[in-house]
């Protein structure tokens, strides 16, 4: 099996690659792992394993695409792009990436003739700040960022290759994946993993939200459980999930860590100044009903803490 990552060495990618070569050694029947391609920028976090083939460059061009797929894969996660911050200040660079990049990934694969599974990590940007009262399985796509502009066209092109038999993907709508490293990668949501890890210290934090903001959030350990699960998952006419994630009072999840790492008295390490462009865009969540992407087999963190937990100490 010849397994390619997108966006490797990035923070859910790192992660993924790690638990593919274990479960390569755990279950090789299952996970006949012969080689994992590991396409990025950089690959500086990759582990070293002798069927890892990290491969430094961009996914959007031709000859790394063609170096990487120059054996055909059987399996892809695309996980690259240009986050929402980064997509806003430089929209040439987000269509380059977020749909050129992904339209040329699909046309490599289409053209192998093998139709391999393809799980493509889309984004809860796709929603914009949800109209409705409770978003569900059915709740259409009405992005307010470029960012989820670019998914929307990527979940449709997934889709309609899929439904040719050029691929057999799936998209997977990610909300807030926790916690993510102090380093900023342009993506505005970083602020999460940020309060999580300051809170969990001790230390003060700033937070651009009001105490009532809600978020929709998930580990990155069930993260990555939700997209080994997608590459098992025989798709039907249903290709585009969104990933069940945990919503959060951003007040409520202060709370939280201060419980789970005995931090006394957290709410005076909070400072509330709301932006109202972020309170727009990353703390309006509805409450989610999503029973088909249940039945599918995805899964939510088991509760806040439990949240909290896994994600401060990286399982």
């Amino acid at each position: 099996m010849h397994i390619l990552v997108t966006g490797a060495n990035g923070f859910i990618g790192a992660a993924l690659c790690r638990r593919l070569l274990e479960l390569a050694e755990q279950q090789p029947q299952r996970w006949p792992l012969e080689r994992l391609t590991a396409v990025d920028l950089s690959t500086g976090a990759l582990p070293t394993h002798p069927l890892l083939c990290p491969m430094q460059g961009s996914f959007a061009d031709s000859a790394v695409l063609a170096t990487a797929l120059a054996t055909p894969a059987d399996l892809v996660f695309h996980l690259a792009s240009v986050p929402s911050g980064r997509s806003e200040s430089d929209p040439a660079l987000g269509m380059a990436v977020n749909v050129q990049g992904t339209l040329q990934l699909l046309d490599r694969l289409k053209a192998a003739g093998t139709a391999p599974r393809l799980v493509f990590a889309s984004s809860i940007a796709v929603y914009g700040r949800p109209q409705s009262l409770l978003v569900t399985d059915e709740t259409a796509p009405a992005p307010t960022l470029s960012y989820g502009a670019h998914k929307v066209i990527g979940e449709v092109l997934v889709d309609d290759y899929t439904r040719r038999g050029w691929v057999r993907g799936c998209s997977l709508r990610l909300p807030g994946i926790v916690a993510r490293p102090p380093e900023p990668n342009g993506a505005v949501s970083i602020f999460l993993s940020n309060l999580l890890r300051e809170l969990a210290a001790g230390r003060p934090f700033i937070c651009p939200t009001s105490a009532t903001a809600t978020t929709w959030l998930m580990s990155l350990g069930r993260c990555i459980d939700n997209l080994v699960h997608a590459a098992q998952l025989d798709v039907g006419p249903r290709r585009t999930f969104l990933l069940p994630p945990l919503r959060v009072p951003l007040g409520a999840l202060a709370e939280a860590i201060g419980a789970e790492f005995a931090v006394a008295d957290v709410g005076k390490l909070m400072s509330w100044q709301p932006d109202p462009w972020v309170e727009f865009n990353f703390g309006s969540y509805p409450p989610v009903s999503l029973p088909v992407a249940e039945a599918a087999g995805f899964r939510s963190d088991d509760s806040l803490r439990a949240l909290v937990r896994a994600a401060l100490d990286g399982s």
